[in-house]
């Protein structure tokens, strides 16, 4: 018999967390999800953890790795992401933080010419490119593959 999931009682905010793993599953009981009203409720469980990461004390830290967990599971199974290329990637990169074709040849340390180049698919990124792209926005390296 499965037992029903319930909804957290109240907008909850991190000064109002439990300090204590017992606690924080008094809230919610972390555990496997079956459906989206169990992905619901453990992404509302977490949901005022997120952002205060470096402040969570060890049972937080305990417990937010717990529910995350099964996110990530629940999303693996269920969630199919769209297949995205690097070059896309790449554009919206450089979208999101206002630049141009001009600007990624300058990251890249290159002539003018090969941002554009690499935006229209003339050229590929390089080994390189993708670690100073990576470092540059932050991202996995993988993003760019």
């Amino acid at each position: 018999m499965k037992t029903r999931t319930r909804s957290i009682a109240g907008p909850e905010t991190f000064t109002t967390l439990p300090k204590d793993y017992i606690g924080l599953c008094r809230r919610y009981v972390p555990r496997p999800l079956h459906d989206a009203t169990d992905y619901a409720a453990a992404r509302q469980a977490i949901e005022p953890m997120l952002g205060f990461e470096e402040r969570l004390n060890t049972d937080q830290v305990d417990y937010l790795e717990a529910v995350s967990s099964f996110i990530e599971a629940y999303d693996r199974e269920r969630v199919k992401w769209p297949k995205v290329s690097a070059r896309d990637t790449l554009k919206f990169l450089l979208e999101q933080h206002e630049m141009s074709a001009a600007d990624l040849s300058r990251i890249l340390g290159s002539d003018r010419s090969l941002g554009p180049k690499l935006l229209r698919g003339e050229r590929r990124l390089t080994v390189d490119h993708i670690r100073t792209l990576a470092r540059r926005f932050n991202v996995e390296p993988g993003v760019l593959l």
